[in-house]
């Protein structure tokens, strides 16, 4: 017969948590996958060239990479041959040369020796003189000139006498040659857009002088 004032004491209840039986199981788990995982991965990445570290890269304190140094091999003249030559396209260079001696000369023929080395040259006469002869030079003569250069002559008299030539026909915008050579310069009376219709003076009529100008006509031919 049960006594009804026995107390009843029930046995400890389970302990709650993971048993550590368990938790020895899920480690070793853990452990042999990491392995299996960093070895796989090293294979992989051996099998793969493009994983493979290169060899130029460098921690910063060991200075610049090998593969941004120039090869030894990469000369610049490869470039510089590869580019167009310093002459090329490029104006012809400068000569400077002594200018030649005038003094004493014939103004004609001084002036055709300068104008033969692509010099400019203006004629100042001396009406108290004769002999049409060139008597010094501006700049003098021994200085170093080039192509373009304009010297001044001085000649001894009154401007000499010259040729008109014959401008008809020819285009306005090219008649200062002609003149020019002869000691002439131009006055346009109509323009300078078409041909020389008529001139003045003409050429064979009257007597012209070193200096002097004529005065040209100009007319666009009709179709």
């Amino acid at each position: 017969m049960t006594d009804p004032w026995e107390t009843k004491v029930d046995s400890a209840p389970p302990r709650q948590g993971i048993n550590p039986a368990m938790i020895a199981a899920i480690a070793t788990s853990v452990a042999v996958l990491a392995i299996i995982g960093a070895t796989g991965g090293y294979l992989l990445a051996s099998a793969d060239p493009k994983s493979t570290p290169s060899a130029s890269v460098t921690s910063p304190a060991a200075g610049p990479s090998t593969a941004d140094s120039p090869s030894p091999d990469a000369s610049p003249s490869a470039e510089v041959s590869a580019a167009p030559s310093a002459s090329a396209g490029s104006p012809a260079p400068v000569v400077d040369a002594p200018l030649p001696p005038g003094a004493g000369q014939d103004f004609r023929a001084y002036f055709t020796q300068l104008r033969g080395l692509k010099l400019g040259v203006v004629a100042y006469f001396d009406e108290s003189a004769s002999g049409g002869q060139v008597t010094r030079t501006d700049p003098p003569a021994g200085t170093l000139v080039h192509n373009g250069v304009t010297v001044k002559v001085y000649v001894a008299g009154p401007p000499i006498v010259t040729d008109v030539p014959n401008l008809a026909g020819s285009p306005c915008g090219s008649i200062h040659g002609p003149l020019y050579d002869n000691g002439l310069t131009v006055k346009y009376a109509t323009g300078k857009t078409g041909q020389v219709v008529r001139q003045d003076p003409q050429p064979g009529t009257g007597t012209a002088h070193w200096n002097d100008e004529v005065t040209v006509y100009c007319a666009v031919a009709r179709r």
